[in-house]
Formats: C-alpha cells, structure tokens, sequence
C-alpha cells in the first residue's frame, strides 16, 4: 500500500481552510464541509462512539478526504423499516460509514484519481473498522455517477439503490423556474396553493426567533412519529447546525398567529442551496398548503443568493418532479469486514433492496407526471443489486 491515510479523530485537527479547499475542488457539498462536520460532532443527534476521518497528503499537501464514524445504527437505514414495513438486524448494526447524520451526497473527495487511492483507502477503512470492532463499513448515498463507484464494485463492496436525491440547474430567478414546468395549468395551480396560507392570515418568515427552533423540532419530532421512528432533529442539534454554519443556514416558516404550521431549513454551500429538513402540522397542512408556499419561499430565496443549483433532498419523487427537480440516483456501498458482516450484507440487502425499490418508485413518478422516464431508470441497473432470493 503506497498511500499511507492518517486517521482522526476530530474535525478540529484540520484547518478549515485546508479541508474546504479539497471539499471544493472536489464540488463537493455542504454535508462534507468542516463547518458541518464540527457542528455533528458537537452536537450529534443520535449515538456517535467514534470520529474516524481519513486523509491523504501528499508532498505535505492534502489531497483526499473521507469523513467517517463509528456509529451505533446507521440513520439513512433506521426510517427504512418503518417506512417500507420490513425489519432487519443490518437496519440496527453498529458500523463504520462515512457520512453525517441525515445528510445526502456522501463518499470520498479525492483530488487524486479514484483508481490510484482505492487500494489504500479500503485497507485503512478495514483495518479501522477492526480496531473499533465494526462488523462491516461503506458508504450510503454516494451519487452514481461518482468516480468511486466502480472501483468500489471492483473490490467486493456491495450496491445498494436505496435512495436519490432532487436537484435542479437554477434558472435564476422563480418566475424563470415555474417557467419551465410542464404546463400552464401546472404554474397556476402552484401560484394558487402557494399564495394560500397568506390569503388565510398565515405569515411566512424568516430567520430564527425566540422559540422557533424549539417549537420546529416539535414538528420534525411528528413527521417522525408520523414514519414510526424516533425524533431525527433534537433542538441541541439544530441550535449546533444554526451557531456553526452562521450566515449559510436559512429557516422558512409559515406561522398563524403563534402556531407554526411548516419550517425548512436550508443550507447554502457557495453556488448550490441545498434543503436539509421538513417539518409540517400535518393537522392544517391542506388547509394552509404550507408545503407549496414553503417551496415558493425556497425560489424566491434562490433567486435573491443568486445559486446556480438547488438540492432539495430525498423521497417525495412525485411532487418533486412535478416541480421540475429532477432525481439523482444515491448508491450506498458496504463492505464484509467478518463472518458477521458478510451475513448481515448477505440476508440485509435483498431485504433492503426489495422494500427501497428506489428506480421503480422514481420512473414512476416520472410516469405519473406525464413525463420522460430518464434513460438512467430503464434496464439494467449501472451497478448490479443483489438478487433477492
């Protein structure tokens, strides 16, 4: 193994500067920048044992990234169950994973070509995951189309499609973007259930106040229980993500009167907005159509930073092609580390793969819009699922 990958186990012994530049010479995102990192590790919501990031200098001079816990679950996994109503030790396993909670568009950023660091890398990630006893580690949610993936495939790590993510090349400015939906009656029917909320009273806002961290918590907390699973976005957490990422974080809300009916918050990560959490009083959710005037809220805020790109997340295929995003496939890649691992993958996956159904539910949400399923969702997957027996 030529390359030799320091191991840390702080974000704070790496210059912000340092680690941000390999971050954007990658285009890389917000989840992997070291504001966010310092601030899940802060304050995570959720059991963390262990921060294992690798990198790679070379010459002095970093050159790869690859942020990584030891974590009691892993979270993309645990609202999988629930939600597709199937139940597996994998979705409970303590593990090694590079990534940070909730957050999508995960992997390695390497200004290093991928063939020429994968050898080392995968051996540092074993020998971590034996140090910590971690029965397996990998990946979840790295794009598709990221450099990695192959090389990944190439060394017997397994493929999951368990999720994507939706995303649009900004028109710049909201009007520009309605524009582009697929008909007029479309745009119309947008304009009238985003205008409604005000129409009833409602106040849209933004920016934290006294409170409002709190009281959308509360609200994150019932989407939650609404999926069958515990709260994903405590207040320590938010108040973390709020304090570290200062002037890059943004919070839409539609209060009536003192009650807050929806928030979201919003990340800004140079040119690109990406849209993190949701929280929704489903109670008067239809009666209000906070959803739509919150996403009216995000493209007016597009347009005044003047981004290039909006993410807008995971699930939700159909109203969000509808709303001209368009879905990015996420692959999650995991790797046997012992007997127990090579178990867990053999008989988790199937199961995983089977419930996620990810292709089918976003070319059907494609369909159901009237719209071009695109190539990428038709025929053989890039990379091989495991066949459920």
């Amino acid at each position: 193994m030529k390359d030799r990958w320091e191991v840390i186990d702080s974000i704070r012994s790496v210059a912000r500067d340092e680690w941000d530049a390999v971050v954007r010479g990658c285009g890389g995102s917000v989840f992997q920048s070291h504001r966010w990192l310092m601030s899940y590790e802060e304050a995570p919501p959720a059991p963390l044992f262990h921060t294992r990031h690798l990198l790679l200098r070379k010459g002095g001079q970093l050159r790869a990234v690859a942020p990584m816990y030891h974590v009691a679950e892993d979270p993309h996994y645990t609202g999988y169950g629930p939600d597709y109503g199937f139940d597996h030790p994998i979705l409970r396993t303590p593990m090694l994973v590079g990534h940070s909670w909730y957050s999508y568009f995960n992997g390695v950023l390497s200004l290093e070509p991928a063939d020429q660091i994968a050898d080392s890398l995968v051996a540092t990630m074993h020998d971590v995951a034996g140090e910590i006893d971690a029965p397996f580690y990998g990946f979840p949610g790295v794009p598709e189309q990221d450099p990695l993936g192959p090389e990944l495939a190439l060394r017997g790590f397994t493929p999951i499609y368990t999720e994507a993510t939706s995303g649009v090349d900004f028109a710049g400015s909201a009007q520009a973007h309605l524009d582009t939906l697929r008909t007029a009656k479309l745009r119309r029917e947008f304009r009238r259930l985003a205008g409604k909320a005000e129409k009833l009273g409602a106040e849209v806002r933004q920016g934290v106040e006294e409170g409002s961290i709190e009281a959308f918590a509360k609200l994150v907390e019932d989407v939650c229980a609404r999926h069958g699973i515990p709260s994903i976005n405590p207040p320590h957490s938010l108040r973390s993500i709020f304090r570290n990422l200062d002037g890059n974080v943004h919070f839409l809300s539609v209060w009536r009167d003192e009650r807050l009916l929806g928030g979201f918050v919003l990340l800004q990560f140079d040119d690109v907005l990406y849209a993190w959490i949701a929280g929704l009083d489903y109670e008067h959710n239809k009666e209000f159509g906070t959803y739509h005037a919150l996403y009216a809220q995000t493209l007016a805020l597009a347009e005044r930073l003047a981004v290039r790109r909006i993410e807008m997340g995971r699930s939700m295929y159909g109203f969000k092609t509808r709303m001209g995003f368009h879905p990015q496939l996420l692959v999650s890649w995991f790797r046997a580390r012992n007997d127990q691992g090579a178990e867990l993958l053999l008989t988790g996956v199937p199961e995983l793969e089977a419930a996620c159904r990810t292709r089918w539910r976003i070319a059907e949400a494609y369909r159901s819009n009237g719209l071009d399923v695109p190539e990428s969702l038709l025929g053989d997957a890039r990379f091989a699922p495991v066949p459920v027996a």
